[in-house]
């Protein structure tokens, strides 16, 4: 209670004179409330935190999905040929890269999904699959081809003119608060 006393008397001073002793006091007792109401802080980040995830929870098109949960991912799949299923995968942090140029399909229609708190993804998807993509960051970019959006709360949904086409088809869903997400067609 005295934090916000003497905030409120750093921010009348503030106001008649514009004295540097009126700023250092709205700082200190801005920090002391930070500090004090650190816990509380902590568990707001930690409940938008779960909001934003059940939120953004992905549905999949049945059939088997291998499910992977890790702190930290480092996905490479871009130097060899490599089989394409239905997968899920959540990670702290992570880096993607994914060449689907040499992937071999198991199914018709695949679903990947990708979580994350900070991510960095780059895929290489061939022309010849359908594809509908359903992106979102909270803060980051999102690069389709050479075109790149970038900023807070940035949201793609996209799917290919001729999808329902397509003999392959595949479903991105990617998620995350901090990323930097790139698709690039071949």
């Amino acid at each position: 209670m005295n934090a916000v006393l003497l905030l409120w008397l750093g921010i009348d001073r503030f106001r008649h004179d514009r004295s540097r002793l009126a700023v250092i006091v709205i700082a200190i007792c801005a920090l002391i409330l930070v500090v004090q109401q650190f816990g509380l802080l902590i568990v707001l980040l930690l409940v938008s935190l779960g909001i934003y995830y059940l939120k953004a929870r992905p549905t999949h098109a049945g059939g088997p999905v291998d499910r992977r949960h890790r702190f930290a991912l480092n996905m490479r799949l871009d130097k060899q040929s490599w089989v394409l299923k239905s997968m899920s995968c959540w990670h702290a942090f992570g880096e993607v890269r994914m060449d689907l140029s040499m992937a071999m399909p198991e199914e018709r229609e695949t679903t990947i999904v990708l979580q994350g708190i900070v991510g960095d993804v780059d895929l290489i998807v061939p022309e010849d699959y359908g594809l509908e993509v359903e992106a979102s960051v909270l803060m980051g970019q999102i690069g389709w081809d050479q075109q790149r959006e970038g900023g807070f709360f940035h949201k793609t949904r996209w799917r290919s003119p001729d999808y329902d086409l397509k003999d392959q088809k595949l479903k991105l869903q990617l998620f995350y608060l901090v990323g930097n997400i790139r698709i690039r067609p071949i």
